[in-house]
């Protein structure tokens, strides 16, 4: 059953903190969960070693033919130039130099341990592609494609041990602590099976003098690390089982470390004889383990988020903390464990969804540590494209801005990292942004005011696409009515296209573009106001005459006047009806009535009451939007109707 991850999400991301848990006697049963860990701005790793004395762990980048220096919480604290395809990375016993293999430009760089600064490049020669490199014995050690070779820091020259075998590939160059004398070469790759070819030499004077050469056997070897007295090999193959085996010796090699767990990926052994793998399994079981010295039980477990595959791992020399590099994709995180538990920090992140070419997107967050600097990085998912485009410091609330431009369309993954400090926990939050072209689409006849039952033919029209043509006219009127589709096919040469409709109730037209392989989907909207159909009928009056120009209906004072109002039916809908009366010279409101209307929509009003005669009156009905119950119509009134009384 696959593993069940924790998803990164835009609005906030909980940071990596070191997990510190007390190693107990027998195995542990349920193991701990690490999360999704920090976010670290690589494509890959070449090689990894951590510096107990400054207090980092040192990663390289070949995509970016990069040094990395992260703190003890994954934190990008610096990041250098270190050579095409940049690769294995190892310390001085002094924790004075760094190292770094740059295989494609046959070289090895020594770098200042403590500001990162290049001290000096070593060139190796056009036929020396180094693939590992480790110091003992006053030289750096390093093992190519086909052979071994030796370098003095001091002077420089290179001394090189030909294998006479075409099968040693990237093989494994491996010392210990405790017999620094001791090298060993094994004809094996983290990422493929060597043929398992192991060559144990003496060092101690400075010259390589071979003491046992002996095999594993076919596809038996892909990693292994040295006991740290140097007298025992473990490490794995291709299949599930962990092995160990005396390097005198490598075909005795027995099962060992049998964690019920597969897909061993990555081993390190501390100084204390602690064993730590790391596993590429997706079957819920632990993806790292910890056997303590002396047991090939795993003591401590731990799980990661994602399905991470975990390809690295390494001890702090002569400490206590373990760390782990684990990735999904191009997506590589950094887990911490033991050693100090940080002060925590989130970063929340809000970006767009979709962008043009070439315009400005903004991301806008904030950070839970004011003041904080935060770094903004951009990958197009191609590998090794992924690079840092903006950097911003946060306000003292902690919110930031940072703003980047993409030219071409493509779907942009963005993530804004926090690296931390030496006491607080780095954070990051990601964001998927669209770049892609928006064609130009309108559509007419927007914010139009329509009678009751007029037709209107709308016109959509379409600006450049690359190969989709068509468009969808909606027509949604107002109130429970559901949307209906009136034309879906392609605009016209002119770009246009046209649809009529018969109005009842404000409508709101839609036109959608569903996009195509160079251009977006887009739509436009246009609202067509219509009025309410609104009818009065009187009635009861005894004749019509006018008076002066104006047309009026006459009654009997003992008569009272009859009223039928009519108007499209809605639910809830009410009529307003007003009474108006002429008093010195003007006419002036005399009543207001809010009436229902029955489910035809006619409403009746009988005014009654004493009729003064010679008065002059004049009444009208009306629709209000909102006020008359609903919103679905606009308002409308009927004519005035004017009239008056006699005996």
């Amino acid at each position: 059953m696959m593993k069940l991850r924790a998803a990164l999400t835009a609005a906030a991301v909980a940071c990596t903190a070191a997990v510190s848990v007390a190693a107990p006697a027998a195995a542990a049963a349920v193991p701990t969960a690490l999360g999704q860990g920090a976010y670290l701005p690589i494509a890959g790793v070449g090689g990894m070693a951590v510096d107990p004395l400054h207090k980092r762990v040192l990663v390289t980048n070949p995509s970016a033919n990069s040094l990395l220096s992260l703190s003890y919480f994954g934190g990008v604290q610096k990041s250098v130039p270190a050579g095409w395809n940049a690769g294995a990375v190892t310390l001085s016993p002094d924790y004075a130099t760094v190292y770094v293999a740059s295989p494609d430009e046959h070289q090895i760089t020594a770098f200042d341990a403590a500001t990162l600064s290049p001290k000096r490049t070593y060139e190796l020669g056009q036929q020396v592609w180094p693939r590992q490199i480790a110091v003992t014995s006053g030289k750096v050690w390093m093992a190519y494609d086909g052979g071994m070779g030796s370098l003095d820091p001091a002077t420089g020259e290179t001394t090189l041990h030909d294998l006479d075998n075409d099968a040693w590939v990237n093989p494994l160059l491996l010392t210990a602590p405790g017999a620094p004398g001791t090298l060993v070469l094994a004809n094996a790759w983290r990422y493929s099976v060597g043929n398992g070819d192991v060559l144990v030499y003496d060092v101690s004077s400075g010259d390589a003098v071979l003491k046992t050469k002996s095999r594993f056997g076919d596809g038996t070897l892909r990693d292994a690390k040295l006991t740290p007295d140097g007298s025992t090999l473990i490490g794995f193959g291709n299949e599930c089982p962990i092995w160990k085996a005396p390097i005198t010796d490598p075909a005795a090699k027995t099962t060992a470390y049998d964690n019920g767990i597969c897909r061993p990926q990555a081993i390190d052994i501390n100084t204390d004889g602690r064993v730590a793998f790391g596993y590429g399994n997706y079957d819920g079981t632990a993806d790292i383990t910890i056997s303590p010295a002396g047991s090939q039980a795993a003591a401590e477990k731990f799980t990661v988020d994602n399905d991470q595959a975990v390809w690295w791992t390494a001890w702090e020399p002569g400490g206590s903390r373990l760390f782990a590099i684990g990735n999904v994709g191009e997506d590589w995180r950094f887990h911490a464990i033991h050693g100090s538990t940080p002060v925590r920090s989130t970063i929340s992140l809000s970006a767009p969804a979709i962008a043009a070419p070439g315009s400005a997107i903004q991301f806008t967050g904030k950070v839970s540590q004011p003041g904080a600097r935060v770094e903004l990085y951009c990958d197009s998912n191609s590998p090794g494209d992924k690079f840092l485009v903006a950097t911003a410091t946060a306000n003292a609330s902690g919110q930031f801005t940072l703003v980047d431009k993409r030219p071409e369309t493509f779907v942009y993954d963005y993530t804004v990292v926090y690296a931390g400090t030496d006491s607080i926990a780095p954070a990051s939050a990601s964001a998927s942004v669209t770049v892609q072209n928006t064609p130009a689409l309108t559509l007419s006849h927007n914010n139009t005011v329509n009678n009751y039952g007029a037709t209107v033919t709308l016109t959509a029209h379409l600006g450049t696409t690359f190969n989709n043509r068509a468009v969808q006219i909606w027509a949604d009127p107002y109130g429970t009515e559901p949307q209906r589709l009136l034309r879906w096919t392609n605009v016209d040469a002119k770009g246009n296209l046209t649809a009529s409709l018969k109005l009842t109730r404000t409508t709101a037209v839609l036109v959608k573009f569903t996009g195509d392989a160079k251009y977006g989907p887009t739509s436009a909207r246009s609202v067509l106001n219509t009025r309410a159909s609104v009818a009065l009928q009187p009635s009861r009056q005894y004749k019509a005459a006018k008076i002066g120009t104006v047309p009026y209906r006459y009654y009997h004072a003992n008569v009272h006047p009859y009223f039928l109002t009519t108007i499209n039916p809605y639910p809830g809908r009410k009529q307003r009806l007003t009474l108006e009366v002429v008093s010195g010279g003007k006419w002036k409101v005399w009543r207001v009535l809010d009436l229902p209307l029955n489910t035809k929509g006619q409403s009746a009003f009988t005014l009654t009451g004493t009729h003064p005669v010679g008065a002059k009156y004049r009444a009208r009905a009306g629709y209000l939007t909102t006020t008359s119950g609903d919103s679905v119509n606009y308002t409308n009134y009927s004519p005035y109707y004017y009239f008056t009384f006699t005996k």
